[in-house]
């Protein structure tokens, strides 16, 4: 397949720097695999299409405020991004226009910005414990094409509201269309409902760079499943109900579990890529929000959908006005 493939135009008045508030008010394509049936609603008529049967699956990944603002002693700024700990207190970085420095801050806490010599690798170190530097100066790792600088308003915004383990350097976006009291209606109509962890980092969003998309190689990223979960989606299956992923990292873990077919609470890394002809064994149902041109994501969503109800539904929703990407709204596959 040539990544063209998934490239399209989006005015950029789609893209949404501020979610739809209150939260849960955004909009909801909703999108039939088998009638390819196309329809716009609201979010909160998402339990129109699932019963007593289903079963929701959410990622509990909770957000790092991992982007830095650094000034050293001469007042020179540099914004830098934590992407990965490679030991305790050093961090690789993403930054631009990068030079070594030193830089000092309040209550005596400094850190070092240097190459590594053998990996070409920016990175940094923090003469503390790094979640101290964290806590005390981080902001939300917005996405770069928000065009804007994160504010305290994304702590809230950028963090799902059932977010438990610290580890994601980005958020699990359609998550973030649930509120307590969706979360709520969802016990209320005794749908059941289980959680897991992947932790998102930067393989989920870095870009394409080859043409052929058969030829990319993921970043691997940490997750954990409940070995309980498989067995309870067959026995979902079992009754007629259908398994929802909220999210294509959550669909990326429970397919990397199902493949894995290891009976532990154990950490893992995958790097599984998720594209054409790829075959699901736990995934009914997909809630995504709308992805990026030549993205993994978009990739992923086309996979499970199919690419030319995937393409009908992106120029749908583009024609609708719906807002994209992390901020925007949402899509339901069933």
């Amino acid at each position: 397949m040539n990544l063209s493939k998934y490239d399209f135009n989006l005015p950029g008045e789609l893209i949404a720097d501020r979610p739809r508030k209150p939260r849960g008010t955004s909009k909801l394509l909703v999108v039939e695999k088998k009638s390819q049936k196309i329809i716009s609603t609201t979010f909160d008529k998402i339990f129109d299409y699932f019963s007593e049967r289903d079963l929701f699956v959410f990622n509990n990944t909770k957000v790092n405020p991992v982007s830095l603002i650094l000034k050293d002693q001469d007042g020179n700024q540099q914004k830098i991004l934590l992407v990965e700990e490679i030991e305790e207190n050093t961090w690789k970085v993403l930054t631009r226009k990068p030079k070594p420095r030193n830089f000092v801050l309040s209550g005596g806490l400094t850190c070092k910005l240097f190459k590594d010599p053998y990996t070409k690798d920016w990175m940094v170190t923090f003469n503390v414990k790094s979640q101290v530097f964290i806590d005390k100066y981080g902001m939300m790792p917005i996405p770069p094409y928000l065009d804007r600088e994160p504010d305290f308003l994304d702590f809230e915004d950028y963090q799902t509201v059932y977010a438990k383990v610290l580890g994601s350097i980005a958020a699990p976006t359609a998550g973030l269309h649930f509120t307590e009291d969706l979360l709520r209606e969802i016990d209320l109509r005794n749908i059941s409902t289980e959680f897991l962890t992947l932790h998102i980092g930067m393989g989920t969003f870095l870009p394409i760079k080859v043409e052929e998309v058969e030829n990319h190689k993921m970043h691997q990223e940490r997750f954990s499943v409940n070995p309980q979960l498989l067995e309870t989606i067959k026995r979902v299956r079992n009754n007629n109900g259908r398994v929802l992923t909220v999210g294509t990292t959550t669909l990326r873990a429970l397919e990397a579990f199902s493949l894995i077919k290891k009976k532990s609470n154990e950490w893992f890394e995958t790097d599984i890529f998720i594209n054409e002809g790829f075959e699901f064994e736990s995934t009914d149902a997909l809630l995504t929000n709308f992805h990026l041109p030549k993205s993994t994501l978009l990739i992923l969503v086309s996979s499970f959908l199919g690419y030319d109800l995937a393409k009908s539904c992106y120029e749908f929703a583009i024609e609708e006005k719906f807002n994209f990407y992390s901020y925007g709204d949402a899509m339901l596959i069933v």
